[in-house]
């Protein structure tokens, strides 16, 4: 109705509920004439190959996963990093895909850094969502807190990280109904780890530490993500000559997870095809030129 109030056409907007068959069949669908997805990087490789397989090849733009980069370099605000990377990492209880869950910290700011970072996590309220003193809500499902439980217990006992905070289901403060968890803070990560490789979509933070600007950029490039990267340094040039190096499409200095409707959104690499919002990018992926 709000729609038809504003002036869209009636029957323009509709909203079809359903499992997988029903998104397959839209898929299929030739009267469908654009696909846009947001979700995994499983799913939308299925979208992609049943797209390619029928009779009227759609155009389509897909935002998947991500396991982005979030850069601390030695000359970087440390209470601005801390906060920059609590947003970045619990954030929608670590709901979104452009989190920054491999948090690269330049080696002579970690003991500081990490520091500081479990004492602010501490003082995050988990909570009722409705509640507005709540800082951190629920996993969305049962199903999907208990796979972040297993990548917190793979975290402890196959990668073999330092769990420093959190990790936990809660039960108290009448929670043990609900979904809850505390924010997991893994230390001590290197690359090759199982945390820091794959998309958990939850409160799972993986620290890293560096020792130069040439070697964080290759280590936060070796993903087969490309979503989002962040960097905080008090060098503009700096930040400007690490941003043209990395390899995403959505680069944040000295913040993360701002989003604008008037900036393009999309993936590098395996994190999609397309770009949204913008201007000449929104009309581009919802439209087709023509020659007269």
């Amino acid at each position: 109705d709000i729609y038809e109030e504003a002036g869209v056409p009636p029957g323009l907007f509709q909203v079809l509920l359903g499992d997988g068959h029903v998104g397959e069949q839209l898929v299929k669908s030739p009267t469908v004439g654009k696909i846009s997805f947001t979700g995994s990087l499983q799913i939308g490789r299925k979208i992609n190959q049943i797209a390619s397989l029928s009779s009227h090849f759609p155009k389509m733009t897909l935002e998947l996963g991500g396991k982005s980069p979030l850069i601390i370099m030695d000359d970087a605000d440390i209470d601005q990093s801390v906060a920059g990377a609590i947003l970045a990492n619990w954030y929608s209880n670590g709901q979104v895909c452009s989190n920054g869950t491999r948090v690269f910290v330049h080696e002579s700011l970690k003991d500081e850094f990490l520091d500081k970072l479990v004492q602010k996590t501490k003082e995050l309220k988990i909570g009722d969502p409705f509640d507005e003193d709540t800082d951190i809500g629920p996993m969305v499902s049962k199903t999907h807190m208990e796979r972040v439980l297993d990548y917190i217990d793979i975290g402890k006992n196959v990668d073999r990280a330092t769990l420093l905070f959190g990790g936990d289901r809660i039960k108290s403060d009448n929670l043990e109904a609900g979904f809850y968890l505390s924010p997991a803070i893994f230390s001590d990560c290197t690359d090759e780890m199982r945390i820091v490789q794959e998309e958990v979509f939850g409160m799972l933070m993986s620290v890293l530490t560096f020792k130069d600007e040439e070697e964080v950029i290759r280590r936060a490039n070796a993903t087969q993500y490309g979503l989002a990267a962040g960097i905080f340094t008090n060098d503009i040039k700096r930040a400007h000559r690490m941003a043209n190096s990395l390899q995403a499409g959505n680069i944040w200095i000295n913040n993360y997870n701002l989003g604008h409707v008037e900036l393009p959104w999309g993936g590098y690499k395996q994190s999609g095809i397309g770009m949204e919002n913008g201007s000449y990018q929104s009309a581009h992926e919802w439209t087709k030129s023509k020659s007269v």
